[in-house]
């Protein structure tokens, strides 16, 4: 099918001016060509004006738990049949806020990306971990209290949670090598690991070291000889250090980095994916949370990411767009709140690079285990995604416009219009 979207000013994901009057010719999904001034074609299928709008790339977010419709302790309550059901709501509303592409860092969403990738629900395209993979006791160990069992070897298992495959305890290097592969084989494009304590977890310390050097670099050397690479919950500087050593290449929240580490990213090109908005809501407590302690852990972590951002700016690292929203359908609405947050810490520009080009070639390292290699994420050019969004207004000058999804008005994703709400 042949579609041509005319009349556009087009930013197209890496260069900050527009180009006024273009028209992109979309062929099976994929942008083949790019005119200046109005093109006349005759053997087109359907013919779109953006005429009055910006037309911008899809939007990604490298860090989602798509499958996530709720808070851990009531997904403890749920079948794994539920889960997946209200995450498809989760997928519809991401699709129409201009998310056309998501890295899913822990969640079991496999049956969703089958079920969007074959057409039969809409949403971005997934790049999934699948079971984010964690020693026990540590972040990923989401028992909600002492009395419960863990035993996955032995498929004991008391926390429902934990047995819908939305994360997964590995301990020791065979154990760990074992669990990387299973979410390669499940068709993970990447793997992501806990390398040290977290604020949402109820009993690993915030400021532990997880998983030893041993056990790490077992992981990273298999998913390195797949073609993909590791990213890594991290929020401790000691933590941070072992990771980049070890060859992780893309660190979770980063969140009390100081110089040394920034230098280390810098020199080892590492990204790093923080969360600035969830941040400052979870400073207020503006997120439910199920507990006293969890409170006190994420108000720490919402201070110290605030101040990490200066040191992004500072040595220019590496920065992908990530919101980390994990919650009811209100709590994912929340998601382009972090334009607002990255125009004040890195202006309009940058920000909105960071949401499609940067974070389009993050996606696209996975390599060998990319499950779309067929086109280009995050830019408008030949040879990418139709994945385009017609805005009022240029989020380029000013990407407070991108925080409120209603400016939003088309959104295609491979050609195929989802969200038509001009007037």
């Amino acid at each position: 099918m042949k579609v041509l979207v005319k009349n556009a000013a087009l930013f197209d994901g890496e260069n900050e001016a527009l180009r006024h009057d273009c028209s992109l010719l979309v062929e099976d999904g994929v942008i083949t060509k790019i005119y200046q001034y109005e093109a006349v074609l005759e053997d087109v299928d359907q013919t779109i004006d953006a005429a009055g709008y910006t037309v911008i790339p899809g939007l990604i977010d490298a860090h989602t738990h798509i499958a996530l419709s709720d808070s851990f302790d009531k997904i403890d309550l749920m079948t794994q049949e539920e889960v997946a059901v209200r995450s498809t709501v989760i997928a519809k509303e991401m699709l129409e806020r201009g998310f056309t592409s998501v890295r899913d860092v822990g969640s079991n969403c496999y049956g969703l990306k089958q079920s969007i990738d074959n057409g039969f629900v809409p949403g971005p395209r997934i790049y999934p971990s699948y079971a984010g993979i964690s020693q026990t006791c540590g972040h990923a160990d989401y028992r909600q209290n002492r009395a419960q069992r863990s035993n996955f070897n032995r498929g004991i298992e008391d926390s429902s949670f934990m047995r819908q495959g939305h994360l997964i305890l590995a301990d020791g290097v065979p154990e760990c090598l074992k669990r990387t592969r299973d979410q390669i084989f499940k068709g993970a494009s990447q793997i992501k690991v806990f390398g040290g304590g977290g604020a949402s977890s109820l009993f690993d310390p915030l400021d532990t070291i997880q998983y030893t050097r041993d056990e790490l670099r077992a992981i990273v050397e298999t998913v390195t000889n797949y073609g993909s690479y590791v990213c890594s919950h991290i929020h401790a500087q000691p933590a941070m250090k072992i990771a980049i050593e070890e060859g992780v290449k893309s660190l979770e929240h980063a969140t009390f980095m100081d110089d040394e580490v920034a230098s280390m990213c810098l020199d080892n090109d590492v990204w790093v994916v923080p969360q600035y908005a969830t941040a400052e809501l979870i400073a207020n407590r503006m997120i439910p949370l199920g507990s006293e302690i969890l409170y006190q852990k994420t108000e720490r972590v919402g201070k110290g990411l605030l101040k990490q951002a200066e040191l992004v700016d500072k040595y220019g690292l590496k920065c992908a767009f990530g919101t980390d929203l994990v919650g009811t359908p209100e709590v994912h609405a929340k998601q382009n709140m972090e334009f607002s947050a990255r125009k004040k810490y890195f202006g309009s520009f940058r920000g909105i690079k960071q949401a499609t080009s940067d974070t389009g070639e993050l996606l696209k390292m996975s390599g060998l285990l990319d499950p779309y290699p067929e086109a280009k994420l995050g830019v408008l050019c030949p040879g990418a995604f139709a994945d385009m969004l017609f805005v009022k207004g240029n989020p380029v000058a000013d990407l407070d416009i991108l925080a409120n999804p209603d400016n939003i008005k088309v959104v295609m994703k491979g050609g195929a219009v989802f969200k038509d709400i001009r007037e």
